[in-house]
């Protein structure tokens, strides 16, 4: 069984992402040396609109849209992307009537080393905003070489998780 010891970053970065996420500064947390990636967007508005995106982001759509193919056993992530295959554990899923939470974690077989959330919210006004917020180096050694453009990808990556998550976009 793999635990959350065997992530690929310190331990004291867990669930880093969910208090970037709650305003605190990466140097707060310790993130100095790490690229903090943020995208957001409003997916509509509605209950209706908040359950399909909570939907999309458990049966893997949003990852599909993004031209990822996610495939799970319990707590382990594989992702598949392009010519690479990154695992990953999930550390953290919650969903209530008004936010949807994935985490997951790299694990060493990771292109990256950092940390990834999906969030889902619905604000008492009725509108349901997605974020994808991410800390991360490159562990990958084409990864580090080709670092720009790593990081462009993992940008793009964000953008289409994001629009994978409003009801309607299909892969």
């Amino acid at each position: 069984m793999i635990s959350r010891g065997h992530l690929s970053y310190p331990a004291y970065l867990q669930l880093a992402t969910l208090k970037l996420a709650k305003g605190r500064t990466p140097e707060e947390l310790g993130l100095r040396r790490w690229k903090i990636t943020d995208h957001s967007a409003v997916l509509g508005h509605g209950e209706d609109v908040y359950r399909a995106a909570a939907e999309r982001l458990h049966t893997w759509q949003v990852h599909a849209h993004a031209k990822v193919r996610a495939r799970r056993r319990g707590n382990l992530v594989r992702l598949h992307f392009g010519p690479t295959t990154s695992s990953c554990l999930i550390i953290r899923e919650e969903q209530t009537p008004t936010r949807t939470v994935m985490v997951y974690g790299t694990l060493p077989a990771h292109v990256e080393s950092g940390e990834e959330a999906f969030i889902i919210s619905l604000a008492p006004d009725g509108t349901v905003t997605g974020r994808v917020i991410a800390f991360s180096r490159h562990a990958w050694w084409l990864a580090k070489l080709l670092g720009p453009v790593a990081r462009a990808m993992q940008r793009w990556a964000n953008r289409r998780y994001v629009a994978g998550m409003r009801p309607g976009n299909f892969p």
